[in-house]
């Protein structure tokens, strides 16, 4: 099958599964949340053997509905993958079609199941809740509309000192040099400090494009023409771009209606990723404990999940209760009676029945 149309896969019969997941499945969802469809289908061993490329998924633009082919849902539920083990376990009020070839593969669903649990969802939680953390920075200290310029960083050291203290750097701003007019050199054993040498129009500019560029200065320039010393800190410049740019490059793609209150100083962080990030915290947990993810949130689980999308918690107070998780989480692993890596024999077997049978 070529078409990535999801209408053409659900003619095509075969979709094995579909089921409604995100905050629906785990009994977390508010007024706002959208519906979200996963499901699996299989391409028929004839394709496979074709020089045809094969479709490994089928989504629309926003990502809502999402469909795996089966070959890759094995490959990533191997590696234990969040979304994948937790498909397995979807909530039956959730399932929308489930097929004989999917019966089968929920009855060894605890065949995906290794201590890679720990990682991909307990590892993967926790660095995302650490990492709200920068992004409250960000709220709290947002870049301006334009990027850094070099000039920013610049400080113009006078050859005259009657005008003040000598040697006492000045902004660049101040000190009124244009630096197209100038050429730099630079001064031995001093990093970040060069000669400037005035020469008008004819200069070709300290910097050009993305460089500062140092010219070799005629002998008989070098009283004529020099006018003074500049300090460019080039290591404080460049933080200070990668710094602007992770900002935008957060706010360009960050979800805006999450971020109206954090703008505001009412909450510290973004309050649905961090309900999320905990729940599978939880469900990691969940898997070293009881040998099964937590798919659907239930009593007092989901009111304290509920709660923080509430903002009920500062991050400090979150963060506390997460550590002792971790801690947790590291004592069971040592206990768990799961394998290092899942028995990749019966998985394959399986797989290739489904693909056998499946619909040409």
């Amino acid at each position: 099958m070529k078409t990535k149309d999801i209408k053409a896969l659900r003619k095509s019969g075969r979709l094995i599964f579909e089921a409604v997941s995100g905050s629906h499945s785990y009994g977390l969802q508010s007024a706002e949340s959208d519906i979200d469809l996963r499901g699996l289908f299989v391409v028929p061993a004839n394709e496979r053997i074709s020089l045809s490329e094969t479709v490994e998924e089928i989504g629309d633009e926003k990502q809502d509905e999402k469909y795996f082919e089966l070959k890759k849902f094995f490959l990533l539920a191997s590696e234990c993958n969040p979304n994948m083990i937790e498909l397995l376990w979807t909530p039956e009020d959730c399932i929308r079609l489930c097929t004989p070839a999917m019966d089968k593969i929920i009855a060894v669903r605890s065949k995906f199941l290794s201590l890679k649990a720990f990682d991909t969802f307990s590892g993967y939680a926790y660095s995302q809740i650490k990492k709200a953390s920068g992004q409250n920075k960000m709220v709290r200290n947002p870049q301006p509309g334009r990027p850094p310029e070099k000039t920013d960083f610049c400080w113009f050291i006078p050859m005259d000192s009657d005008a003040g203290c000598p040697c006492r750097p000045v902004t660049l701003k101040d000190s009124g040099i244009n630096l197209k007019h100038c050429h730099a050199a630079a001064l031995e054993h001093a990093p970040f400090v060069y000669r400037l040498y005035d020469y008008g129009t004819k200069a070709k500019g300290v910097f050009r494009g993305d460089m500062l560029v140092c010219e070799s200065i005629p002998m008989d320039d070098e009283r004529r023409r020099f006018c003074g010393l500049l300090i460019y800190n080039h290591q404080e410049y460049d933080k200070a771009l990668k710094d602007w740019r992770r900002y935008h490059d957060w706010k360009k793609n960050r979800n805006e209606s999450r971020w109206k209150n954090q703008e505001g100083g009412e909450f510290q962080y973004d309050r649905k990723n961090m309900m999320h990030c905990v729940r599978l915290l939880i469900s990691g947990e969940s898997i070293l404990r009881h040998g099964h993810p937590l798919v659907r949130c239930e009593g007092a689980t989901r009111q304290y999940l509920l709660d923080i999308r509430a903002g009920k918690f500062g991050y400090e107070e979150i963060m506390a209760d997460v550590e002792k998780r971790m801690e947790s989480l590291k004592r069971l692993r040592g206990k768990s009676k799961l394998p290092p890596v899942p028995d990749i024999k019966p998985i394959d077997r399986l797989f290739s029945e489904i693909v056998m049978q499946a619909v040409p």
